[in-house]
C-alpha cells in the first residue's frame, strides 16, 4: 500500500475502534484497558510496514486518541495526560499514545534489518539508515523506547508545569514506595466519578477557582466564602470558613480506620479521638501527636497520621514523625 492508503486505514481504524470502545458502558479504567490491549495491537501492523513519520502520527492518531482519554477521565483541554502516561507505582494508568508504539514498532523492524543472517536484508538496513530512520537506530528494546517516553513525562510535570509540576513533585517526593501498590488496587476499585476524581487530583485539574479563572470560565480565582486565592490546596484543607468541616471530614476517616483496627487480635490501639485511649498520654507526649497507634503481638509499631495531598506541612509533619519514631 501507499503512504497515503496507510494514513486512510490507520485514521478510520482508530476513529472506528476509539468510537466503539466510547459507547461501551464501561468503567474509564476499562476502555483505558481496551485502548491499551487491543486498539495498540490492531495498529502494530501498520506501524511496522508503512513508512508514515511519527510526526504524522502524533498530530493525526495521537490527537484522536487523546481527545477520548480525555473524555473518559473528564480531563479538560488544559490539564496534562502526563500524569496518566506515567506508570501505575507513580500515580500514573500505565498506558501511552500511538505514537509511542509506532517508535516500538519501527525499534523492531530495524533491528530485524540490522540483525537478519542474510546480507542483502543487512543492506537494505545500511540503505535505510537515513536521517528519517537513524532515531529508531539508537533503540536496544522496545522497553527502553517506552522508559525513555515515561522519563520525559515524568521530567515535564517536574519542571516546565508550574502547577500541576508542583504537585507531582509534591506526591512522588513524600509518598512510601510500598503504598503505590495499594493505592492502585484501591483506586481501580472506586466508582467512575471518584476513579475520576482522583485522576484529576493528581494532575491538579479539578474545577478550582483558580483553574476556571485559568481557563477563562470564571472571572475571579479567589474563594467565594474567605475570598483567598482558592487553589487546590485552599479546598481541601485551607479555607478558614470551612475548618470545621475539614475537622469533621479528618475525624470521620480516623474513625472509621479505627473503627476497622479494633479487631486486629492482640493488639492495642491508641486513637487522638474521645472514646479511645490517647496516642499523646500513652506514648508520645503532647510534643508530637500522631493521629493513630496500633502496637501488634509481634513487638511491631504502625504509626498513622492523617493528611491531604498537597498539604504545604507535609516536609514537617515526616520530619516530625522520624523524630518520634
Amino acid at each position: 500500500m501507499s503512504d497515503e492508503h496507510h494514513k486512510s486505514e490507520l485514521i478510520s481504524l482508530v476513529e472506528e475502534l476509539m468510537a466503539d470502545i466510547d459507547s461501551k458502558p464501561l468503567h474509564p479504567k476499562n476502555k483505558v484497558l481496551l485502548y491499551s490491549r487491543y486498539l495498540l495491537s490492531k495498529l502494530s501492523w501498520h506501524f511496522t510496514v508503512s513508512s508514515v513519520s511519527k510526526t504524522w502520527v502524533t498530530e493525526n492518531i495521537d490527537s484522536k486518541v487523546n481527545s477520548y482519554i480525555r473524555k473518559w477521565l473528564d480531563i479538560p483541554i488544559s490539564g496534562t495526560l502526563s500524569t496518566v502516561f506515567l506508570t501505575r507505582n507513580k500515580f500514573g494508568l500505565s498506558i501511552c499514545p500511538p505514537s509511542v508504539k509506532f517508535i516500538q514498532c519501527q525499534t523492531v523492524l530495524r533491528k530485524a534489518l540490522k540483525t537478519s543472517p542474510n546480507e542483502a536484508i543487512n543492506d537494505l538496513w545500511k540503505a535505510t539508515s537515513n536521517s528519517k530512520n537513524i532515531q529508531y537506530d539508537v533503540y536496544n528494546s522496545t522497553k527502553q523506547v517506552l522508559k525513555d517516553f515515561r522519563s520525559g513525562q515524568e521530567d515535564k510535570l517536574h519542571t516546565q508545569l508550574t502547577c500541576q509540576g508542583s504537585f507531582f513533585t509534591n506526591i512522588t517526593k513524600f509518598s512510601l514506595s510500598q503504598l503505590t501498590k495499594i493505592w492502585s488496587a484501591c483506586q481501580s476499585n472506586l466508582p467512575k466519578n471518584i476513579f475520576n476524581f482522583t485522576v484529576r487530583y493528581i494532575n491538579n485539574s479539578l474545577p478550582t477557582r483558580q483553574n476556571l479563572a485559568r481557563w477563562g470560565l470564571s472571572p475571579t480565582s479567589d474563594c467565594s466564602r474567605c475570598l483567598a486565592p482558592e487553589t487546590l490546596l485552599h479546598v481541601v484543607a485551607g479555607c478558614q470558613s470551612y475548618l470545621e468541616r475539614f475537622t469533621w471530614r479528618h475525624d470521620s476517616v480516623l474513625n472509621f480506620l479505627a473503627t476497622s483496627l479494633q479487631t486486629v487480635s492482640g493488639s492495642h490501639l491508641y486513637v487522638d479521638l474521645p472514646g479511645y485511649k490517647s496516642p499523646s498520654s500513652i506514648i508520645t507526649g503532647d510534643t508530637y501527636r500522631p493521629d493513630l497507634l496500633l502496637s501488634t503481638s509481634t513487638g511491631t509499631l504502625y504509626i498513622v497520621e492523617l493528611t491531604v495531598g498537597f498539604e504545604s506541612n507535609l516536609q514537617k509533619n515526616i520530619e516530625r514523625q522520624n523524630i518520634k519514631i
